[in-house]
């Protein structure tokens, strides 16, 4: 099943969505309790969680655990909340930035420390605070001066837009690469593998437009199917 959808990540996505409609649907204004709520939930949950000592596949970030579904439902409802005030907040690059590097040290430092020492291993769940903050701060960071000139820029615009539209196609075939044949390359792999990835996912994009358009009454658009965007 989680191979027909698509992998655990696509499902989760479809299923936020369904929730994300209506709660724009229906609470739109009312978004910061229904992230309050989530945080509750999320905390609540954990009481019951079985894996609080794990650090591995079935640890609170492991790919075996459903629990986190809940609180990264609670990083999407972050990010729309954040997309409604964008114009209201405040961007400071350099402290957005020393706020960005704080959060990843507290994340980061949680979870060595709970592979180290076992009893660390259930505050885990405080990881998720500055996981938020991350993302927070990651995106003011980007809204920066420096950062808009590389967005507003032509060129700039045109591999955001290429690569941004690609990464549903990137996460669905990636595994089905040779990833991690090319590790004794490194660091060289990473630009090998990247590139890999990019060309495969605009293969993998531009046969699904030309599958739709297959079934369509119109003719074909051939700019549509391979543009990069």
């Amino acid at each position: 099943m989680k191979s027909f959808m698509g992998g655990e990540f696509i499902m989760a996505i479809m299923v936020y969505y369904i929730f994300l409609y209506i709660i724009r649907k229906y609470a739109i204004n009312k978004i910061r309790i229904v992230f309050a709520a989530t945080i509750v939930i999320t905390l609540l949950a954990y009481i019951w969680f079985p894996y609080k000592y794990e650090t591995g596949s079935k640890g609170l970030y492991g790919i075996t655990s459903y629990y986190r579904w809940i609180p990264y439902f609670g990083a999407m409802l972050l990010g729309a909340y954040i997309g409604i005030k964008r114009k209201s907040l405040r961007y400071d690059g350099w402290m957005d930035f020393i706020k960005l590097m704080v959060c990843l040290i507290i994340f980061y430092g949680i979870q060595f420390a709970a592979k180290k020492y076992s009893p660390v291993a259930p505050w885990q769940i405080v990881t998720i605070a500055p996981l938020m903050g991350i993302m927070v701060y990651f995106y003011k960071w980007c809204n920066n001066g420096f950062f808009r000139k590389i967005y507003e820029s032509n060129v700039g615009k045109a591999v955001i837009l290429a690569v941004g539209g690609l990464c549903l196609e990137s996460y669905l075939i990636q595994y089905a690469l040779f990833t991690n044949k090319l590790n004794h390359l490194w660091p060289l792999n990473l630009l090998i593998i990247t590139l890999l990835i990019l060309v495969c996912s605009y293969i993998v994009r531009c046969a699904a437009r030309l599958f739709v358009q297959t079934f369509r009454t119109e003719d074909y658009e051939l700019k549509k199917i391979i543009s990069l965007h």
